[in-house]
């Protein structure tokens, strides 16, 4: 690789990670203003956030919901997926662009439709409602996920397992999903980090007792920036980053496994 584009990919890479350090370099902040610890670092603002009722609620409905979220979302992407790839249906492409168009809705319109839906059926505040919200801009990506990987699953097999006896249950079970579990594995984790980090529907459909963190995060960086804020983010950071890299290691040893050198054949 030329050494311009290594540079070039450093001060990339340099730009989308400062911003992560130095929120994190904040939080440990003896300061009540946004500035970095200068010699003197405490973990003040994480007791204030482990000991606020409001905070630590939030972030348990914000795991809550993610992982509702994750069912709701991937289940109905996994079922969409098949429908789409293994059967001819006459409809597929209008249904197809349909459930893709949240992808490119503005989130403030379709927040605000949902508010409208929830308030007459009365879900609107409710863990449920919120997970239903979210769901909706997860499966999406969880169906682009979940559609490349049956795709790449070759229908023989399927097929055959059929042609020996095997029920559509056994079929899926034992074939399919084995198969396309790299998919599916990236779908849940992209629909959980959706949900975790989602601030607009949140700040539509929320209510006290349903609050998300990034929804309550919102307000403080309005009216009340403190160091506070930055412990938050870091708690959001310390959960979304093992997941991502935890995702990263098992796509990689899975979708390319590493093969033995020639030196080891020899």
């Amino acid at each position: 690789m030329p050494v311009s584009v290594r540079v070039l990919a450093g001060l990339i890479l340099t730009l989308l990670l400062l911003p992560f350090a130095l929120s994190i370099a904040v939080s440990f902040s003896p300061s009540r203003f946004l500035e970095a610890p200068s010699g003197v670092w405490t973990l003040d603002w994480y007791r204030e956030f482990f000991g606020s009722v409001r905070w630590t609620r939030a972030l348990i409905n914000s795991l809550l919901i993610a992982v509702m979220t994750v069912v709701v979302s991937s289940t109905t992407a996994l079922a969409a997926a098949i429908a789409f790839v293994r059967y001819q249906m006459r409809w597929r492409a209008p249904l197809e662009v349909a459930l893709l168009a949240p992808l490119f809705m503005p989130s403030a319109a379709m927040a605000f439709g949902m508010l409208v839906f929830f308030r007459e059926t009365g879900l609107q505040g409710s863990h449920i409602g919120l997970a239903l919200g979210h769901s909706v801009i997860a499966t999406p990506v969880a169906y682009l996920a979940l559609r490349a990987s049956l795709e790449g699953v070759d229908a023989n097999l399927e097929a055959a397992a059929r042609g020996l006896g095997a029920g559509p249950w056994r079929v899926f079970l034992h074939i399919t999903l084995p198969l396309i579990s790299p998919g599916v594995f990236v779908a849940c984790v992209f629909c959980f980090l959706l949900s975790l980090n989602e601030v607009t529907l949140s700040l539509f459909l929320s209510a006290r007792n349903s609050e998300t963190l990034p929804r309550v995060i919102w307000p403080n960086l309005r009216f009340a920036i403190t160091p506070l804020v930055a412990a938050a983010s870091g708690v959001l950071l310390a959960i979304t980053v093992p997941i991502v890299l935890l995702a990263a290691r098992w796509f990689r040893f899975t979708i390319y496994p590493s093969h033995p050198s020639r030196d080891g054949d020899s």
